[in-house]
């Protein structure tokens, strides 16, 4: 299976979990997609280093100044725990994911 196709199915996945008003798996598969799509712009890209798991990753792609605030705020989200609540600060994470996504292959040839 090609890395898009891993990253469509992950969306796929965390569209439906919305949907269906699971807002942890939601989350979960929009990470992993994004970090698939990670890792392949740092396999094409070595000098790109964000990190090996989607967490880091997404803790890392946050505060790098050269990527657009769009998509830093939208991993800054992402990445968040939850409150002591139980509330994640990514109300949408298929679209936190998407913003991120786009940004991510605007930079793939």
């Amino acid at each position: 299976m090609k890395w898009t196709e891993s990253v469509q199915l992950e969306m796929q996945q965390a569209r439906e979990a919305q949907r269906q008003g699971n807002g942890g798996k939601a989350r979960t598969s929009a990470r992993r997609a994004v970090g698939l799509a990670l890792e392949e712009l740092q396999r094409r890209f070595p000098g790109t280093t964000y990190g090996r798991d989607f967490i880091v990753q997404l803790r890392s792609l946050a505060v790098d100044p050269a990527v657009p605030a769009p998509a830093r705020e939208a991993a800054d989200r992402l990445q968040a725990r939850l409150t002591p609540d139980f509330l994640s600060r990514s109300v949408n994470p298929v679209e936190d994911a998407e913003i991120i996504l786009a940004y991510i292959f605007s930079r793939l040839p």
